[in-house]
């Protein structure tokens, strides 16, 4: 069976057994480095046991200063172990290996670190040229080449491959459109073919001679004025020929243009689309020819070959659909193939988007994870009921039966295949209707029983009582609360297209997303005159590039009209009605279609009824939330592979806990709310956010079934009741902070406290208050200016914010509320500096208020979201509650203001020392401390994961890589660039410029004690002793015999504690260290206040912060608090500074207004 594709083929001293090859497909398996992975291993391995007759691994950077992170590397020895690793394996197997050798021009700024050296001046924006590389570079990339090619033949590769393509340096001279030059580089195609015809001379002189050398090469250039023409290439191929070149991969395509859509093309171009270039470019140069293009069938790859149209064919995606694909074919077993049905949602889109790890494949969920989705057979057959018969629950269904389980299929219409099968019906969507028909086909031959109009209620549950329960039910039409939208002309976009509806005349298809202008095109093919209508500022926004082009160029030239940015506001008979740039705009028609999105339909009678039984429940696909089809099998696959796992099984029979985000958006919220989300088998993650744009596109990225967003303030008591209700854990992480928290300091108090008191109310509203998990995140500011001798802190320590903090200040009020909310399981995590920082940080005044020598035992946000997620977990013990904890990626992250400045800018050769004046660079009043307790998070919540040196190694090494960069190092600023910067923003208000330009006498006496104290210190050049603080333990006395605990405290020891703090403790009995008692001043004021509050978390009188700053007073009488101030101030730092807004004042008024009080 197809004779000639499986004919072996002789290349020079290379056999290969068939003519099919797998090609360097970019799949991101390298993860952030460059080196070869087991994952990269078994992703060929699996496609070498499937029977490829020869494996190109993906394109492979030869030169290091443009060798981007996440890409292969060959560019220095010490690659050549891994892919050595490599080419043994597929050895091993029986298979044959090539590397393609890749300098990717352009494209190499997916890592942002990495040179980009590009043919001629290349405009990048107004005032910025990217410069042509230069003849020297051009001598060091060409000697590159010929010692990446020699690290492939001692790695053991077969053959190499040159990419030659695709806006690739190579292609970039070649092409008239892109080399621009007027030297011996550029201009006519001999000079234009001078550099890359080097490169391929010196891979053959550094290769044996009986080793293959193959050219990946454009037909043409597409969409590009003077751009290559085919009797170019054809020409170029000649000399490439007698300059070493084998065999041509002859390909399409450019990321500069609409040709981007031969790349990895879509559905929309047919199959083969490119096999008449190669054959012309065969027959013109002689040479061995492979034919590129959606070939994904072994009979039309035989049909091609048969012609004599190319020698070998590329069948790339067919073998990430599955890696079977060329031992079924040959066997014949055609009906067990996977088929790509050219989706690209994995494959391209996949690699393009950052936010996806690797690429991965709509009909094959296991590329990428060959090991861990082995389908294996089940030890115990178990019954499992599908509800939904779709993509997804025919996915579950074949997977379950391969495995030897018993699934039941259920499906509530008379046919299989769901919205996949609709989604056939659009134009050019043939392959995909017939995906899922095969699949359709192959549950039945499996023996999956199969019961068609069946719908799943809890009755039959009950009946059948399964194992477990998958639902895949989907979603249905979203209809919009429009008025008019249940007129009887108004249609939706899945009646059109399953044909149970039509339409006519002059339409107006309101949605433009993909369904939307997939129903245009499928009416405007019927002779309908479509209009289009998208609220956003494009349509077609939830396609992927190629698929976009394709589809943007048959809506023109089908004479489809989009509008953009049009909302619909109603439908009257012949015409919908919306507003446009603020104007009503009218659009007459027959008929008006819906296509804005589909929403789930409601399986919670199907979860209710089955953990009621004691089953597994599962929700796989739209019924979760409608996404890609894509989403929909790697779900049901998934649950297919894992659902009798005994640790997968214990969640599933149990109903997921709800998890209550605020703060989401930012850093720690985000990395949170990743950690949650990686854990959906136990968590639903609801979020809190505001509605900006910016919100609305950064949580796209994170849209799953496991999360829930909700749109509102969380001042707003309603919204926040309306978040609490229904959680198990409310994870309190939002705040207004820097810059915002320094503009508007009084919105900061009362929406800082103002949440948490929310917070508190709502728990407390809640049938079960103590059930309700309460985490708050409080701050390391707190606690105030630590500088050494006192440079060691914990839990316990006075709590003194500093002045002008009003963040800080905040904070202290919201931690108080907490620790006295009367609530039984809260507790207060106190975070530290989070690295990375924000990166507006260098732009705000506060970069003046650190000390050179402050410091900080800093936590990464990684292990912060792991801290927050772990604390939800079932395992934390009860004994965690109700305290506070210092939250730090523990001791070896301690470092000084001045190292870390060192460890950002050390690459470029500058330090702190460099860029700021210490004279100007604040005394005292900022925040941060070295830790003796903040181990104890950690033994509780594990979540340390990365080592400091690692960490910070990696830091280091992200700088090196930009200094190396000469376009980076280029345009960042010189040192005294910097220093100017840096003076520039210390004169914004509250830097410490600005202080002294402005006589602010307040803010100088907080910062630098007087102008006295600050002409007293040293310039960086004069002495100044820039040094790492010991890190020698010290511990402040708290005022008690803490060998006690705090719970068998007596009535004498809090009187004690009291007098050490210059005060009295008033209560005449303790019922627990929780409930709160009375306390007086030393300035008399009397208050209510735990035991907990005062002793364990280092609160004291409220009052006291009620209208200014006195810490110099305060300290004079209370031994306590004087541990934290006399040593690192002045005997004269007496003063008291009034507070502009009152935060003890706010706390009051809310507690008032909520019926806290």
């Amino acid at each position: 069976m197809y004779q000639k594709l499986f004919t072996p083929i002789k290349i020079r001293s290379m056999e290969l057994k068939n003519r099919i090859v797998l090609p360097a497909m970019g799949t991101k398996f390298s993860g952030k480095t460059s080196y070869v992975t087991d994952q990269l291993i078994d992703y060929h391995v699996a496609r070498v046991k499937g029977g490829t007759g020869l494996s190109i691994v993906e394109v492979c950077s030869v030169h290091s200063p443009s060798a981007p992170r996440g890409f292969l590397s060959i560019s220095e020895d010490c690659y050549i172990p891994g892919m050595k690793r490599l080419t043994d394996a597929i050895h091993e197997n029986g298979g044959k290996a090539g590397l393609q050798l890749w300098q990717g021009s352009i494209c190499v700024g997916m890592d942002p670190t990495a040179q980009i050296l590009v043919a001629s001046d290349m405009p990048m924006g107004p005032g910025l040229t990217l410069p042509g590389i230069t003849k020297e570079q051009i001598a060091e990339v060409v000697e590159c080449y010929g010692k990446a090619a020699a690290r492939a033949k001692e790695a053991g590769f077969d053959c190499v491959e040159l990419h030659m393509a695709h806006n690739y340096l190579p292609h970039s001279f070649l092409s008239g459109g892109i080399n621009h030059r007027t030297d011996e580089y550029g201009g006519s195609l001999e000079n234009r073919s001078r550099f890359p015809l080097e490169i391929i001379r010196a891979v053959r002189a550094n290769i044996p001679e009986d080793m293959p050398v193959f050219m990946r090469i454009d037909a043409h250039d597409d969409y590009l004025e003077n751009g290559l023409t085919i009797e170019e290439v054809i020409e170029f191929c000649k000399m490439a020929k007698e300059a070493g070149v084998d065999v041509l991969d002859v390909s399409r395509g450019n990321v500069i243009s609409a040709g981007n859509k031969f790349e990895v093309p879509p559905i929309d171009l047919p199959r083969g689309f490119n096999i008449d270039n190669a054959a012309r470019i065969r027959k013109e140069t002689g040479m061995l020819t492979i034919g590129v293009g959606r070939i994904n069938t072994a009979a039309f790859a035989e049909e091609i070959l048969e012609a004599d149209k190319v020698d070998m064919v590329v069948m790339g995606r067919a073998q990430l659909a599955d890696p079977d694909f060329v031992t079924k074919s040959k066997e014949g077993r055609l009906d067990e193939i996977n088929y790509c049905v050219g989706c690209d949602q994995g494959c391209l889109d996949g690699f393009a988007n950052t936010d996806c790890p690797h690429i991965t494949c709509l009909r094959n969920p296991a590329v990428g994870r060959e090991k861990e989705c082995e389908i294996l057979p089940a030890e115990n057959p178990e019954t499992v009921l599908i509800a939904g018969g779709g993509i997804a629950g025919l996915e579950a269904a074949i997977v379950l039966k391969q495995r030897g389980h018993l699934p039941i299929l259920c499906e509530a219409s008379d046919r299989l295949g769901g919205q996949f099968l609709t989604a056939g019906e659009a134009p050019r969507k043939e392959e995909m209707k017939q995906a899922v028909i095969a699949m359709a086909h192959q549950a039945e031959k499996l023996g999956v029983e199969i019961r068609l109009n069946t719908p799943v209620t809890p009755e039959l549950i009950k009946e059948i009582h399964p194992h477990t329960v998958i639902n895949a039910i989907g979603a249905v039409p979203i209809i919009p609360n429009i008025p008019g939208a249940d007129l009887p002309f108004v249609l939706n976009s899945h009646d059109v297209l399953d044909g149970t509806q039509t339409a006519s005349g002059n339409v107006v298809v309101i949605g433009g997303g993909m369904v939307g202008m997939e129903v245009a095109e499928y009416l405007a093919e019927k002779g309908c005159k479509v209009t289009d209508l998208e609220m956003l500022k494009e349509f077609c926004a939830d396609m992927g590039s190629a698929r976009k082009t394709c589809v943007t160029e048959s809506v023109y030239a089908m004479g489809i009209t989009p509008v953009t940015e049009v909302t619909v506001t109603e439908i009257k008979d012949g015409m919908v009605i919306g507003t446009k740039d603020g104007e009503t705009v009218t659009y007459p028609c027959d008929y008006a279609v819906m296509a804005v999105g589909s929403r789930s339909r409601d399986g919670s009678a199907l979860e209710a009824a089955s953990l009621e039984i004691g089953c597994g429940y599962f929700t796989v696909g739209d019924a979760g939330l409608a996404r890609r089809a894509l989403d929909a099998v790697r779900e049901a696959f998934d649950v297919a592979i894992t659902f009798d796992k005994p640790e997968v099984h214990k969640d599933a029979v149990k109903p997921k806990k709800i998890v209550f985000v605020t703060g989401a958006t930012g850093k720690m919220g985000q990395e949170t709310m990743k950690q949650l989300l990686a854990r959906s088998s136990r968590f639903k993650v609801r979020i809190l956010a505001r509605a900006s744009a910016k919100n609305k596109a950064l949580l796209k990225k994170y849209m799953c079934p496991a999360l829930e967003i909700v749109w509102g303030d969380m001042a707003d008591y309603d919204t926040i009741l309306k978040c609490v209700t229904g959680a198990s854990y409310v994870l309190h992480i939002g705040a207004m902070v820097s810059p915002m928290a320094d503009d508007y300091p009084e919105d900061t108090l009362k929406t800082n406290i103002g949440s948490t008191l929310n917070i508190i109310k709502a728990i407390k509203a809640q049938p079960d208050p103590d059930a309700v998990h309460f985490a708050y995140v409080a701050t390391v500011a707190m606690t105030g200016q630590r500088l050494e001798p006192i440079q060691f802190g914990r839990v316990g320590d006075p709590i003194n914010p500093s002045i002008f903090d009003y963040y800080g200040l905040s904070k202290v009020f919201s931690e108080w509320s907490v620790f006295d909310s009367g609530l039984k399981h809260w507790v207060s995590i106190r975070q530290t500096g989070q690295h990375p920082s924000a990166k507006e940080a260098g732009d705000l005044p506060i970069v003046t208020h650190q000390p050179p020598n402050n410091v900080l035992e800093w936590s990464t946000a990684i292990e912060s979201g792991i801290c927050m997620a772990n604390l939800c977990e079932d395992w934390v013990p009860e004994s965690f509650w109700r305290k506070a904890y210092n939250l730090s990626s523990g001791k070896d992250y301690r470092l000084t203001t001045w190292e870390l400045m060192d460890i950002n800018l050390g690459a470029f050769g500058m330090g702190l020392k460099d860029v700021q004046d210490s004279r100007m660079m604040a005394k005292y009043n900022f925040h941060g401390h070295y830790y003796t307790d903040s181990d104890l998070l950690d033994d509780i919540l594990h979540f340390r994961c990365i080592p400091a040196d690692q960490y910070w190694g990696g830091v280091r090494e992200e700088m090196r890589r930009m200094a190396e960069n000469p376009l980076i190092r280029a345009g960042f600023p010189t040192a005294e660039q910097m220093f100017a910067h840096n003076k520039e923003v210390g004169s914004k208000r509250m830097g410490t410029y600005w202080m002294f330009e402005n006589n602010e006498e307040n803010w100088i006496k907080a910062f630098f004690g007087s102008r006295e104290q600050q002409k007293e210190i040293k310039a960086f050049d004069d002495g100044y002793d820039l040094h790492h603080p010991s890190e020698e333990e010290t511990y402040l006395d708290h005022g008690y015999d803490e060998s006690k605990g705090l719970e068998n405290l007596t009535l004498d020891d809090l009187k004690k504690a009291a007098e050490f703090r210059g005060g009295e403790c008033l209560a005449g009995e303790v019922p627990d260290i929780y409930t709160p008692i009375k306390w007086k001043c030393a300035d008399g004021h009397e208050f209510m206040m735990s035991v907990n509050a005062v002793l364990h978390g280092g609160h004291w009188c409220p009052e006291c912060l009620k209208d200014s700053w006195k810490p110099g007073q305060i300290a004079k009488k209370s031994k306590f608090f004087n541990q934290v101030w006399e040593p690192i101030h002045d005997p004269g730092d007496d003063y008291e500074i009034p507070m502009e807004y009152s935060a003890y004042r706010i706390r009051e008024e809310l507690m008032e207004k909520l019926g806290l009080k």
